[in-house]
């Protein structure tokens, strides 16, 4: 038995059960009666089933008419969901998005951007990974995540980047140094400290840059502790271990009484935040959040 049917076959059934009638649900799909007629007779000879009782008067529907009815409005309602889930994801209005980042960017960029990204796309998923720059680097190339804000510059050539945001660095000293009290410090004033680093990964350490700076007032820092994170490399400052050069987003994200900040204005700002992904043909949800990013770029200027 020739069970191969179409949407238009669920359709002219439709109407034709709804209405209960031929001439109405002629009028209602906008084609001649003759031809509805025919084609749900042709649809009874195809299900192998009678679906209406007809006479010159009533057209009703059979049990199996009934059954066909349900079956009919749920295949429908299934195509027309796919039809509306597949325009939406050809505009970026579905589809998933997943985004690591560093703690800098949730102070800077991150919630804004990512509640305008909501408002304009809510049936678009967002999964959120916290991680450092060479986590997050070891992610993209893996596939595991699709936007990494992380510190620029990066030591690979496989991924795109957008410069978003600048920023200067600042020594961190624990409360009782000698040097605390000042708001702003000429490098040379620390040739002769322990400092205390963060361990290397694969994103580029700031640390490189502000050591070329310290080359240039004339020494070499000299590292007395690493730390993989920024907690515990401010808790070494705290507890008087060494000082630190840092980003200055860590004066106002992390409050600590036991530490003092002082500006390095011998060190020029730099790239501290961006936005990194791999290169291809997005997702047209990849498409615009990546998009809406340089949107808010304009909006803020790096600088």
């Amino acid at each position: 038995m020739n069970y191969h049917l179409d949407v238009r076959d669920f359709r002219f059934f439709l109407a034709v059960g709804e209405e209960l009638h031929f001439r109405r649900a002629a009028e209602r799909l906008r084609i001649a009666q003759p031809h509805l007629s025919q084609h749900i007779r042709q649809l009874e000879e195809r299900v192998g089933a009678k679906l209406f009782d007809r006479t010159t008067r009533s057209v009703k529907l059979t049990h199996a008419g009934v059954q066909f009815l349900e079956r009919a409005r749920f295949v429908l309602a299934q195509i027309e969901d796919a039809v509306v889930a597949t325009r939406r994801s050809a505009e970026g209005e579905q589809g998933h998005v997943s985004i690591g980042f560093l703690e800098p960017a949730t102070l800077r960029m991150l919630p804004d951007i990512l509640r305008e990204f909501r408002r304009l796309y809510p049936n678009v998923g967002i999964s959120l990974t916290n991680d450092g720059t060479g986590g997050q680097v070891q992610k993209l190339l893996e596939g595991r995540i699709h936007f990494a804000f992380l510190r620029l510059p990066i030591h690979t050539r496989r991924v795109s980047t957008l410069t978003l945001a600048r920023e200067g660095l600042v020594a961190a000293l624990p409360i009782g140094h000698s040097l605390a009290a000042r708001g702003s410090l000429r490098l040379e004033e620390l040739a002769g400290e322990d400092f205390i680093q963060f361990s290397p990964v694969l994103g580029v350490d700031f640390q490189e840059y502000a050591i070329s700076y310290c080359h240039r007032a004339g020494f070499t820092p000299r590292v007395a502790y690493e730390a993989a994170h920024t907690p515990s490399l401010l808790a070494f400052v705290a507890a008087g271990f060494g000082i630190a050069i840092v980003p200055e987003y860590v004066r106002h994200m992390i409050s600590n009484p036991k530490i003092a900040y002082a500006s390095l204005p011998e060190i020029p700002s730099i790239v501290d935040l961006g936005l990194a992904w791999l290169p291809g043909d997005p997702s047209p949800a990849q498409k615009a959040f990546r998009d809406l990013v340089g949107r808010w770029l304009r909006d803020n200027p790096a600088g």
